[in-house]
């Protein structure tokens, strides 16, 4: 009797089981054979011309173990499938997402389709929220040098430190590594203009050295820009001459570490943009602080005349503060006025004018990590005397990269000397040999002109070019048609083939 019973239920129950089998037994075997996200994309903020990365972890199913994954980015509330090169990305069926140079345009939703087969998940959307704006910056100005004629070996060099804000910062603040077998101390010296409202403190300890600049509850009070911080002091006991031990020193910014590396907080989402790992933009995402190390003149002596060459002599040192080789490094002399008969005075292989009024500059070259290269500055005044030189200073620039292809067969930098125009223009006078042929090429930018390649249209070449005769030849940039316009912040180089 139970037997026929219990046959009878199951009986009654096969055809309800069976498609209940059919519906929830198909189901959770998808939803198992599904990708499993491990970590899903974070919201960034960017300022505009920023590279902005976005990433998803995930693996298959444990069904699938051996499964290969694709991906598809998605962008928008409607999730329309990026297209290669959109948004400036390289690829968008990658774990990465890479956009370069992003717009406020590229702000949104973006998602990533994780498929096995068949068989697809969707991310949680990550927000992009790109601004208008640089990060704000710290740099090191052009050092002094002084001498303990005690000893004669202690030196001390003295950096001002200027911090360009901005945005609504309300403390600015640094770490540098040293070597400590050449840096005997370092210390931060606070500037009697900076904001009263401050606190500072530093921290000294073997080879490491950090100081935070900060504000106090005052918002009516901030930091202007430009704003002299103080003085960065290293002292150093070694028998090295200034530039060598500066190069020896080895004075590297850690810009990576937060705790006294102060940055400026992005803008907040809003609060619907909870996620895993923070509710707030800005728990997660600050700009860092650019610690910018340029490379250093260290003059030697005064000025003198060279009677053979009739040129007013300066001798210097360039030292490159830099744990990364420079592809370029340019140097700007200011200071140069006219001579007594009214004359200009001029600054002989120099490459063009920067800046209103314009100023010579020179280029260096490369430079390798910490390296030194020795200079002798050229001048020229019509009146002969030495107190029209006045006294030239010098800043530099820097480019890390460099791409300029060189063609089969010889090529190089010709020296260049320039004299600005009256009626307005430049005029460029250098040697030719005999049957070279010289290109002028020129643009308004240092970092542009020193990532040069045959495709930059930033970079421009005058035309035609032109072969030598032997002699010294001029060329004069006033605008159409040689060049575009009349010149006011160009550099120039003329490259030499054969």
């Amino acid at each position: 009797m139970l037997n026929a019973f219990v046959r009878g239920l199951l009986v009654g129950l096969l055809p309800l089981a069976g498609s209940v089998a059919l519906v929830a037994g198909s189901l959770p075997d998808a939803a198992t054979r599904l990708p499993v996200i491990r970590r899903q994309p974070i919201s960034q903020g960017a300022y505009a011309g920023d590279t902005v990365t976005l990433s998803v972890d995930a693996v298959p199913s444990s069904l699938d173990a051996s499964a290969v994954l694709t991906y598809q980015w998605l962008a928008g509330t409607n999730r329309t499938p990026i297209a290669a090169g959109a948004y400036n990305s390289t690829s968008a069926t990658l774990p990465q997402l890479v956009l370069t140079n992003v717009a406020t345009a590229y702000s949104g939703l973006f998602r990533v389709a994780v498929s096995s087969g068949t068989n697809t998940v969707v991310s949680e959307p990550a927000t992009v929220s790109v601004v208008v704006g640089v990060a704000s910056r710290l740099r090191l100005a052009t050092v002094s040098v002084s001498t303990n004629a005690a000893s004669g070996l202690e030196r001390q060099f003295s950096f001002p430190v200027i911090f360009s804000v901005m945005g609504p910062d309300r403390g600015v603040g640094a770490t540098w590594t040293f070597d400590p077998t050449v840096v005997r101390n370092l210390v931060f010296v606070p500037s009697a203009d900076a904001p009263t409202n401050t606190t500072v403190r530093t921290s000294l300890e073997i080879g490491r050295f950090s100081f935070a600049y900060t504000l106090t509850n005052d918002a009516s009070v901030g930091f202007s820009m430009d704003q002299q911080m103080g003085q960065l002091v290293l002292t150093t006991s070694t028998n090295r001459d200034p530039a060598q031990a500066l190069a020896a020193a080895q004075l590297v910014p850690v810009e990576a570490n937060s705790a006294t590396n102060i940055a400026r907080p992005f803008l907040p989402l809003p609060s619907g943009s909870d996620r895993v790992l923070g509710t707030n933009l800005a728990d997660l995402v600050t700009f860092p602080l650019n610690i910018l190390m340029t490379p250093q003149v260290i003059p030697h002596g005064s000025v003198t005349l060279n009677r053979q060459t009739g040129y007013f002599e300066q001798a210097a040192q360039v030292v490159n503060l830099r744990p990364d080789a420079l592809a370029d490094v340019l140097l700007i002399v200011t200071g140069l006025t006219n001579d007594t008969r009214g004359v200009p005075v001029s600054l002989a292989s120099s490459v063009g004018p920067v800046g209103t009024p314009p100023s010579p500059s020179v280029f260096v070259g490369p430079m390798d990590a910490f390296a030194v290269r020795r200079l002798t500055f050229e001048f020229y005044a019509s009146d002969g005397r030495p107190n029209s030189i006045g006294t030239p200073g010098y800043v530099s620039e820097f480019a890390l990269n460099s791409t300029i292809q060189t063609p089969i067969g010889r090529r190089s930098l010709v020296p260049v000397t320039y004299k600005p125009v009256l009626s307005g223009g430049v005029l460029l006078e250098f040697p030719t040999l005999t049957n070279f042929s010289y290109y002028i090429r020129y643009s308004d930018s240092l970092n542009d002109f020193s990532a040069q390649d045959n495709t930059n249209s930033v970079i421009r070449t005058a035309r035609p070019a032109f072969l030598g005769n032997g002699r010294k030849v001029q060329w004069l940039d006033n605008g159409s048609p040689r060049t575009e316009n009349t010149p006011t912040n160009r550099f120039y180089r003329v490259l030499e083939f054969r």
